[in-house]
């Protein structure tokens, strides 16, 4: 069993290392990964790199391109544009939901994931702590909502996400004020205004794809 585990964990961190190398643009969008080279950068063997590059190109972050091998993927505006539409919906209920079941534990959490990057600086080196608390901020609340369904949703939702929060996040400025609208967000949940804190997370996604939008180019 304990092997099991251990090849589990072995996939899901060579998956973050790929994911984190892409973020950082260690290998850039439309560039070829040539799995020898990374095999031995990361120094694991080729197969569950396969695999996690697999898992990379389900969330579309990655393509794989049959006899040809696989490429970052780089993003067209009617993608961010048609995912960020949904999500705008979708996260603000998950946030009214979460707000009318928020519990003090679960408060400090929130507040804790932003704590941990308000003085965190734009800057490339900073962006991996800066990604993981964003998706812990947003995971938080979607399991704070109790509502399976709206989790499955979201799931699927997260998956083309997952690229685009990597590539929106190296826009200048939109990490910090990224927090800043959290932390807008927290304070309407804590004082216990649904409907606000709905409305603040519908107007932060609207402000995610109008950065996106406007930076295209830089995100590809």
């Amino acid at each position: 069993m304990s092997g099991i585990i251990e090849s589990v964990n072995l996939r899901d961190q060579i998956y973050e290392i790929i994911r984190d190398m892409i973020l950082r643009r260690d290998i850039n969008p439309g560039e070829k990964i040539v799995e020898d080279d990374l095999s031995k950068q990361i120094g694991v063997s080729r197969t569950p790199l396969r695999e996690a590059l697999c898992r990379l190109d389900n969330e579309g972050i990655v393509k794989i391109i049959p006899r040809r091998g696989a490429f970052v993927s780089e993003l067209s505006q009617t993608t961010i544009i048609e995912v960020l539409q949904i999500r705008e919906v979708l996260e603000g209920l998950v946030t009214r939901l979460a707000a009318e079941n928020m519990t003090k534990k679960v408060l400090g959490q929130l507040r804790a994931s932003l704590d941990n990057i308000r003085d965190t600086p734009d800057a490339p080196e900073h962006l991996i702590k800066f990604t993981h608390a964003d998706e812990k901020f947003h995971d938080i609340l979607l399991a704070a909502s109790r509502n399976t369904m709206l989790q499955n949703f979201m799931s699927n939702i997260n998956t083309h996400l997952r690229f685009i929060r990597i590539r929106t996040v190296v826009i200048p400025n939109r990490a910090k004020k990224t927090v800043n609208e959290h932390y807008t967000i927290l304070d309407a949940i804590e004082q216990k205004d649904v409907a606000r804190a709905e409305e603040l997370m519908r107007q932060h996604i609207t402000s995610v794809r109008n950065y996106a939008i406007k930076h295209i180019d830089s995100m590809k």
